[in-house]
């Protein structure tokens, strides 16, 4: 969709230089600009998007879109870069979230499975054709599968993304939310028609700075949420949210719940639940394990009971999910060794609690729980002992190793994770693979193994660069490679 000057000038709400009859298209990317193009310039954390105008101007540009004037190409100076690229990005798509229903998800724990759920139950209601899903592991337009990024796109990405799934026929879309996507804009501008408040955890300070401004980020999604809006009682975070702003329902297993859980039953197969409510009661079953999963579920049936889907679309949907990416993701390749193998993104000491208590209960008195872990570099520090803290009392091994160090040393991060951790059952293994192959070889019948950190993620960032890697693939080459060891 082409935006003519003044449709310009109504978006950015700053003059825009003469000459300039209109844009097709806009990137804050200067490799990605193309003729008729805006390019907007993103004060970055590393550089200024400003120094990229010219090449932007070369590639076809006919307008910079800038927080100060760049001199000698046609500049529109904004207050907000972030907030224009956002509002530019709708503008050009067409505003589709005004043509959809597009269900937020946010939180620190829980994000991922809550909107796999919630899709599921919308699928089964409406059609796979009708229903999108956006997270950090995937992008489902009705049946095509792609690859996520990261778990909210920059805006360009989310309102293409919305654009192009409303020209195939989706109406209904289901977007993991993170605090990156609120404070970075990467949302602005999109019409929400329901959210999910799951949890909030310490995570993500290096760009927060605090649990105040990191709570601030998610609940700006709430004020940009037009229709029923979800929290969790059993957070506090949540229950601070329901009070502070109004028409907030609540979730959990408090009798003051709106939607209250109870009848809980767990199996190594799966959970029963019932989801007490205003209209009745709605009985439950689904093969996900954990407290946290009765939570995930919870919330997002309730989101779906709310918007008025039906119930028995909802039962049948939620007995029939199929495996998350990474979130408790079993390997199927180690049935044969009469032990198990999980997957999964913990990657906080409070998401590792959560998982590896889960592991517990499947290994049960016999069994024994080992976890390969580590902690990210360039992120705070401060929950590394933690981590290490919770593997040694939930697990009965523990290899500390490599996650995604960025620009960190490795050895140091294991180091500081090591610090928290009981010696006697802990060892660091740098190598990934090595960790994972040295935690199969130890691992016995009856035991888990738990691979925990990447989850879904199929690069690991290392200081001298990205390489591809996969836990769950590597996990069953390594099987492989190990054949049968006679048990």
């Amino acid at each position: 969709m082409i935006l003519d000057r003044a449709k310009l000038t109504g978006v950015l709400g700053t003059e825009i230089p003469s000459g300039v009859r209109g844009v097709r298209g806009v990137t804050h990317d200067s490799r990605c600009v193309e003729p008729g193009f805006a390019f907007v310039a993103i004060p970055g954390f590393k550089r200024d998007g400003t120094e990229f105008a010219p090449e932007a101007i070369r590639r076809g540009a006919v307008l910079v879109v800038a927080e100060s004037d760049v001199p000698g190409v046609p500049t529109a100076v904004v207050e907000d870069a972030r907030g224009a690229l956002a509002m530019l990005a709708r503008g050009v798509n067409g505003d589709p979230s005004r043509s959809m229903e597009v269900y937020g998800v946010t939180g620190t724990n829980g994000k991922t499975t809550t909107s796999y759920v919630l899709h599921a139950v919308l699928a089964g209601a409406y059609g796979e054709g009708e229903c999108g899903l956006m997270t950090t592991a995937e992008t489902i337009s009705g049946g095509e599968i792609r690859p996520a990024v990261r778990t909210t796109p920059e805006a360009t990405e989310v309102q293409g993304t919305l654009a192009s799934m409303l020209r195939s026929g989706v109406r209904k879309v289901v977007m993991e939310v993170s605090s990156h996507g609120v404070s970075l804009k990467r949302i602005a501008g999109t019409r929400f028609s329901g959210a999910i408040f799951t949890n909030l955890t310490r995570d993500h300070l290096d760009l927060h700075g605090s649990m105040e401004a990191y709570y601030a980020a998610k609940r700006e999604l709430f004020y940009m949420t037009e229709g029923p809006r979800l929290a969790n009682a059993e957070d506090a975070y949540g229950r601070r949210l329901a009070g502070e702003l109004e028409s907030v329902s609540t979730f959990g297993s408090t009798a003051e719940a709106d939607y209250r859980i109870a009848e809980v039953e767990t199996t190594r197969s799966g959970t029963s639940l019932a989801l007490h409510h205003s209209e009745g009661v709605l009985r439950l079953k689904t093969p996900l394990l954990g407290p946290y999963n009765v939570l995930n579920v919870a919330g997002a049936v309730s989101l779906a009971l709310a918007v008025g889907t039906d119930e028995t679309a909802v039962r049948r949907a939620v007995r029939g999910m199929g495996q998350v990416p990474g979130r408790f993701e079993r390997v199927v390749a180690a049935g044969e060794y009469g032990f198990e193998v999980v997957v999964d993104y913990a990657h906080t000491d409070v998401g590792l609690d959560a998982v590896l208590r889960v592991a517990r209960g499947v290994a049960g008195s016999r069994g024994r729980v080992i976890c390969v872990f580590g902690a990210a570099g360039d992120r705070d520090g401060a929950k590394r002992p933690k981590m290490g803290r919770v593997a040694s009392l939930l697990a009965d091994m523990s290899l500390i190793t490599t996650d995604d160090a960025y620009s960190e040393d490795p050895e140091k991060i294991a180091r500081e994770v090591e610090a928290g951790s009981d010696l006697s059952r802990t060892s660091i293994e740098l190598d990934r693979r090595k960790a994972i192959r040295r935690a199969l070889e130890a691992a016995r019948a009856g035991d888990i193994v738990v691979v925990a950190g990447k989850g879904h993620e199929r690069v690991q960032h290392l200081p001298e660069g990205d390489i591809p890697f996969h836990d769950a693939t590597v996990v069953r080459e390594l099987l492989a490679e190990i054949g049968d060891r006679g048990r």
